[in-house]
């Protein structure tokens, strides 16, 4: 019997290949970088031959330092960025570069959506709010502005596709979380929309092909066991975006559970059972689990406002950026009292996504004086990003939905001060877990039942995720946090009104 699962988390600028037990223990990781490129401001492009060689090469070292015999893995299963756009011709080689969520290029397309549908029917069908992320924007641009290579690409797909196809698939297969971010899927049918097809005058077939997450959609070929580490024979599973992975790897599904997880971006996710429309902006896909969905908000900067400070301010000990630096961090952001004696921070360093969604928006310290030291400098950073996902739960709050169980992830989960403040700012318990790496687990695990190993994703979710620790919060404190939380509702109000739009015009001198 196998006893070991492989997960793959395909992110932004690099790839993680993990093996884990069937009880959650990691034996192995191993990570590798692609980056991207900027040919011209606003665009971000993916070498994605490049990206498949580097998954590959993660993954044949995970497994030579798991230190297992191969044939004791029975699984692998994928995690994947979202709404990467990947045109391929009809032998599934690239065209051309990817096309990155984070690429920008497309305002003249989202304006062109905008006159043909209007912005909030768009979203009541396909869950997303317009904008440049979507791979529909992608595609249309190519066809106005690269008209022979949109002639060669035979579909459009994403990143599950690409690295199922490289590990043995043999067609396009994309997972049903990731299925909207095509931006012409109706979330709520669970079905092409008829209605964005004919608007934009596309066919289904130039896109990937929906499977259930954790389905096995080959068994690994002979040829390329060398490549990857693993043995022949074992199953190569869709797994789902990388989002909706974590959720899965941190248990919350089902409904009522939330997650909030802080990394480079940050995500407040809110699993479903209905497909409720509106929540101020709110992303609606589908959950991993059959007849779920997630209503998800993004903060932009998140952590990496955290790692923005680390490295611009540093933590006061002339070595900013060195092992240890969030730690020292810490200790300094300790010292001051919790509302760091009312000194706020605004963390749009990447601008406003949930519920904002203001491009022009910028950070800002609001309300310092002389009364304010490096403590309170420190400590306002982790509670302005803790408010900005306290903004985005009003979507939730407001709808009258329950939150019952909230659940920490990402990097900032080893910080036991962040996690204390979350809590806090929340106004409810939060949970930690065992496992830091929810993302390549929640990958891992539904590998796992696609190769049978687990009969359901909830089996799999009691076997392999375990939490940690729990933190109540303190009622004094969250009645601190909701009057900071007005202030920063007015701040963000007041800036958006002038403020914001002038900088951004100077910034872009």
């Amino acid at each position: 019997m196998a006893t070991y699962l492989a997960g793959v988390d395909v992110g932004t600028t690099g790839v993680r290949c993990a093996v884990f037990d069937l009880e959650g223990s990691m034996l192995a990781s191993r990570y590798r970088e692609y980056g991207a490129s900027y040919p011209r401001p606003g665009w971000v492009e993916q070498d994605a031959e490049a990206l498949v060689a580097r998954t590959r090469e993660a993954c044949l070292e995970a497994v030579a330092k798991a230190g297992v015999d191969p044939r004791a893995i029975a699984s692998v299963g994928f995690s994947t960025q979202r709404s990467v756009t990947v045109p391929v011709d009809a032998a599934g080689r690239p065209v051309r570069p990817a096309i990155s969520w984070q690429d920008a290029r497309t305002g003249a397309e989202v304006a062109w959506i905008a006159e043909r549908i209007p912005a909030g029917e768009y979203q009541g069908i396909s869950g997303l709010p317009l904008g440049t992320t979507w791979i529909l924007t992608k595609a249309l641009w190519m066809r106005r502005n690269e008209p022979d290579l949109y002639r060669r690409t035979a579909r459009f797909i994403q990143v599950q596709d690409l690295v199922l196809r490289a590990f043995g698939a043999g067609d396009d297969f994309t997972d049903m979380p990731d299925m909207g971010f095509y931006g012409v899927w109706d979330v709520r049918a669970g079905r092409w929309s008829r209605r964005l097809l004919d608007a934009f005058d596309l066919d289904e077939g130039r896109f990937g092909r929906p499977v259930a997450a954790g389905t096995k959609v080959c068994e690994l070929p002979r040829a390329l066991a060398g490549k990857t580490g693993f043995a022949p024979g074992t199953a190569v599973c869709a797994g789902a975006g990388d989002q909706n992975c974590a959720v899965v790897g941190m248990g919350a599904i089902r409904p009522g559970m939330a997650t909030v997880t802080l990394g480079t971006a940050g995500l407040a996710i809110l699993s479903l059972d209905r497909p409720l429309p509106g929540l101020k902006g709110m992303m609606l896909t589908h959950h991993a689990v059959p007849g779920l969905w997630e209503a998800e908000g993004l903060s932009n900067a998140a952590a990496s406002s955290y790692r923005w400070l680390r490295d611009v301010v540093g933590p006061g000990d002339g070595a900013p950026g060195v092992s240890g630096a969030y730690e020292r961090l810490d200790a300094i952001a300790a010292a001051a009292p919790p509302g760091s004696k009312g000194l706020l921070f605004l963390p749009y360093l990447a601008t406003a996504g949930t519920p904002r969604w203001n491009p022009h928006a910028r950070a800002s310290w609001i309300g310092m004086s002389f009364a304010h030291g490096r403590s309170e400098l420190v400590r306002s950073v982790l509670e302005g990003v803790a408010l900005e996902v306290r903004d985005m739960m009003s979507g939730w709050l407001e709808a009258g939905l329950a939150v019952d169980v909230l659940r920490l992830g990402g990097g900032a989960t080893r910080s036991a001060l962040w996690n204390r403040i979350q809590a806090d700012a929340y106004g409810r318990p939060v949970q930690t877990l065992r496992s830091a790496e929810s993302t390549v687990l929640g990958a891992a695990l539904l590998g796992g039942v696609g190769a049978g190993v687990f009969r359901s994703i909830d089996e799999g979710v009691e076997a392999m995720v375990h939490v940690a620790d729990r933190l109540d919060p303190d009622p004094a404190r969250h009645a601190l946090y909701e009057e900071l939380y007005g202030a920063f509702v007015a701040a963000y109000e007041g800036l958006a009104a002038g403020a914001f739009d002038r900088l951004a015009k100077i910034q872009a001198r």
